[in-house]
């Protein structure tokens, strides 16, 4: 990816911030609840995995076990240790994985976990010139199969989640500032290390490359509705958060896959809307007529 193709990614900053996480320090037992899939199998969820965080195990539910409170790969494990972000998973006759996820493990009852199998994670760090951690830079995976974004978080970290294997091209950006490094990705985590930003001696990029967009307008006279939430989410997990511009517009930089987008914008009806992404060189338009309450 060229600097200036980069900078036109990069200006999904402005519309969405970056993520984080902590640990808790009361004595409530922390409760954490998932589903582990398997990437190689169209997503299927995984009967009788082990799951285990930081030597708390809990393995997931099989068939015979289901119900319609208790999903098939699901499982609990009580007792999870405060600050925790990895999880490894043991299928049986393979090799365990181990998975990272964010935020960090808190006391009481944790967000529900979309564990993958048999794909990748890029995790590493954001550094300005300095050296100092930069807080909601861009960060985009360049993969044959699409493109994958997200965020820094306040210490400069970066979880990028459903990386093919392959050789890919990995940038993170803020302001007029880029760094661009080729990687080779594995399943589970591959760690890269620091990305340190450099000034980009091309500031004007070109537009940017949208894979899923679209408006949010008003039935009632077809105005445009500005700094609405939009939700993009995956197997009803949220992925990214933004807000529409003044427009009303939004968009989002995605790979291909089976997506949904929810909005809540204030003094209108929420809807939710299927999105799959066949080919991102194909966008696909999504927009939104809303109801005023």
């Amino acid at each position: 990816m060229t600097r200036r193709n980069f900078l036109a990614l990069s200006a999904l900053a402005s519309l969405a911030a970056g993520c984080g996480g902590g640990g808790g320090s009361d004595s409530k037992a922390a409760l954490v609840k998932g589903v582990v899939y398997d990437s190689l199998q169209a997503d299927l969820p995984i009967e009788g995995a082990t799951v285990t965080i930081g030597g708390v195990s809990a393995v997931t539910t099989d068939r015979a076990q289901a119900s319609a409170t208790k999903q098939v790969g699901s499982f609990i494990i009580n007792g999870a240790p405060l600050g925790a972000t990895t999880v490894t998973v043991t299928v049986t006759g393979k090799p365990p994985q181990t998975i990272a996820f964010q935020p960090s493990i808190t006391s009481g009852t944790n967000p529900d976990l979309a564990l993958y199998l048999n794909i990748g994670q890029v995790r590493g760090r954001v550094l300005d010139e300095a050296g100092l951690p930069v807080k909601s830079a861009f960060v985009v995976v360049n993969t044959n199969q699409g493109s994958i974004s997200g965020f820094s978080n306040t210490d400069g970290s970066f979880l990028i989640d459903l990386v093919p294997e392959g050789t890919s091209e990995i940038s993170a950006g803020a302001g007029s500032k880029i760094v661009t490094k080729n990687v080779t990705i594995g399943f589970g985590i591959n760690e890269i290390g620091d990305l340190q930003l450099q000034p980009d001696p091309n500031p004007n990029p070109p537009a940017p490359l949208k894979t899923i967009s679209g408006k949010l307008t008003s039935a009632l006279d077809s105005s445009p509705i500005a700094g609405a939430p939009v939700f993009l989410l995956r197997e009803g997990i949220q992925l990214e958060t933004l807000n529409t511009d003044a427009t009303g517009d939004y968009y989002f930089i995605v790979p291909a896959g089976s997506y949904s987008l929810q909005v809540l914008p204030s003094g209108y009806i929420p809807e939710t809307k299927p999105a799959t992404l066949v080919n991102p060189n194909n966008p696909l338009t999504v927009n939104f007529s809303l109801t005023p309450r």
